[in-house]
């Protein structure tokens, strides 16, 4: 068994997907450890959203090939004042801790077999213009990163899922930070 960390974004909650997503969840054979509405502190979201150089440049790699494919890198220097991933990655995890911290989030630890992995193929892509249907972001997702970056704004989601490798610290410092 394991755990995963889960919360729904304010676009989720604004939309009113609260149910649906909850569960989607638990059809997948995911229990429900915790669950908790509420804000998510500035030095939470930082621990949620580090400054890792790794993260950071995947960040930013995703977001140079998404704007690439549809403006060119003239187009992701007007946005971000550089072309270099991991400059790129610093704002993007700005406006992700900055969308993070705006509003309630409904966080969720899950608990079952393999539960970041099964996870995050039911939540699907990052992109949710290019999640496949059958996800959560595919079957709801009204938005892409190319909108976001445009906007300079946190792609809206729906859903976070930490990564299996990280899922165990980010249920450590919710317990701690969130759900005490």
């Amino acid at each position: 068994m394991s755990r995963e960390l889960i919360f729904i974004k304010p676009d989720a909650i604004e939309r009113k997907l609260i149910g649906t997503i909850i569960s989607r969840f638990e059809e997948t054979g995911l229990t429900i450890q915790k669950m908790k509405k509420g804000m998510i502190s500035p030095a939470l979201a930082e621990l949620l959203y580090p400054d890792s150089e790794a993260q950071l440049s995947g960040m930013g790699g995703k977001t140079l090939t998404s704007m690439s494919e549809k403006g060119g890198t003239e187009m992701v220097m007007k946005l971000f004042g550089t072309t270099d991933p991991l400059g790129i990655g610093k704002q993007l995890n700005q406006w992700n801790r900055g969308y993070a911290v705006s509003t309630d989030v409904i966080a969720m630890v899950l608990e079952g077999e393999d539960a970041a992995n099964k996870s995050r193929a039911l939540i699907g892509k990052t992109d949710p213009s290019i999640s496949p249907k059958g996800t959560i972001r595919g079957d709801y997702g009204n938005d892409s990163i190319y909108q976001g970056n445009i906007e300079k704004r946190a792609c809206r989601n729906l859903v976070h899922a930490s990564d299996a490798d990280t899922a165990e610290g980010d249920v450590a410092n919710f317990e701690k930070h969130f759900f005490a």
